[in-house]
């Protein structure tokens, strides 16, 4: 066994205080502080029990077609719907409530991303009464690439 340095006893500390806290962050559109609370861990008892109280739910409503084999049937379908389920819930509850940006949609196409910003932002200016401003105008001028030394 290899000695364990400290580095990774203060990250694995940090991140055993985050899954418990939650993550405090600021959204980087509109520089709200957000926190994520945990989530359900998957891989845990309670994620376990509800597997199984699901899975002997739905056996014992197929009980007459399908006997004892129905938990079989239903536990992996089961099991792979609520980590789904738990997945949907943490990426949707990355979104920033006021600007609806979104971190996993930014790192995946930055232009849909920045566009869904730009229209939640319209919205909310439509809501006060103020006129969205708009972007200067760059045609007439010349770009040139940065000139940079190697």
């Amino acid at each position: 066994m290899r000695p364990e340095n400290r580095k990774s006893w203060v990250v694995r500390e940090w991140l055993k205080k985050v899954e418990a806290d939650g993550f405090r962050f600021y959204c980087v559109s509109c520089m709200r502080q957000r926190l994520l609370s945990p989530p359900a861990r998957v891989g845990s008892f309670r994620f376990f029990a509800q597997i199984l109280i699901t899975t002997g739910f739905f056996t014992a409503l197929a009980w007459p077609w399908m006997g004892a084999k129905g938990f079989l049937a239903f536990l992996l379908p089961v099991g792979l719907f609520l980590e789904a389920a738990y997945r949907l819930k943490m990426r949707q509850s990355m979104v920033c409530p006021d600007c609806s940006f979104d971190p996993i949609l930014y790192l995946t196409d930055r232009k849909k991303a920045l566009h869904q910003v730009e229209d939640a932002w319209k919205k909310k200016f439509e809501e006060k009464g103020i006129p969205f401003p708009t972007k200067p105008s760059t045609s007439g001028t010349a770009r040139r690439p940065l000139d940079l030394r190697d």
